[in-house]
């Protein structure tokens, strides 16, 4: 509700790390498993995030504008903040829920780190100092990705770990084509779908498919 919101935050608009936080104090849900806990947290930071830009952009538009221009601009302010927000967001819920699972930040994953120059992965397991040591075994090693989306945008996380010929890829998108999973499947791309979603995909696409469960075990 508005009365909830931080007033420092109808000054400034918060960032998603901190909408996030508002989100896990006011609807936890830490006693369902992690499938299920990664959808239900990005409902109530979605929630948040809508009451916040209500409550910053509403009065702004009913004050009106003098000039289209005026009017485009801060049209295009909002639909970039929720492009962003969108676009980090199963990122930052991720990095909660591993640290939750017992998971220490740069003893059993990196968040952000550089895999190789230039290249920056969303996750590397245990550790990028442990994907810098030649002598680590690749096969203890693990890249993940994460996006809400996957579109064409899948391919760019093929180039992400030049050491690890399997890349594992988090998504929320339901009912993927046959086609594009064969295709992810091909070039060695492992999806990590929240169980519940599961059902939108056919029994053999499913045999490909890890929950997130299954890939922290």
């Amino acid at each position: 509700s508005s009365d909830e919101i931080p007033a420092d935050w109808l000054e400034a608009f918060p960032s998603g790390a901190e909408i996030i936080r508002k989100a896990i104090e006011l609807r936890p849900a830490r006693e369902l498993a992690v499938d299920a806990r990664i959808l239900r947290r990005r409902e109530g930071e979605y929630e948040v995030f809508r009451s916040v830009e209500e409550a910053v952009e509403l009065p702004r538009i009913r004050s009106g504008f003098s000039t289209v221009d005026e009017f485009i601009a801060r049209a295009q302010t909002v639909l970039q903040r929720r492009k962003a927000r969108s676009g980090r967001s199963l990122e930052l819920h991720l990095c909660e829920i591993l640290q939750e699972e017992g998971f220490q930040e740069g003893r059993a994953f990196s968040h952000g780190p550089e895999s190789d120059p230039g290249k920056r992965p969303d996750f590397l397991f245990p550790s990028e100092a442990a994907y810098k040591v030649t002598s680590f075994p690749g096969e203890e090693l693990r890249m993940l990705a994460a996006k809400t989306t996957c579109k064409d945008r899948w391919r760019q996380i093929l180039t992400e770990a030049d050491r690890l010929p399997v890349k594992h890829l988090l998504t929320l998108e339901p009912s993927i084509s046959v086609a594009q999973t064969d295709e992810m499947i091909a070039q060695h791309v492992v999806l990590l779908i929240p169980l519940e979603i599961h059902a939108t995909f056919t029994a053999a696409q499913r045999r490909h498919i890890l929950t997130v469960r299954a890939f922290l075990d």
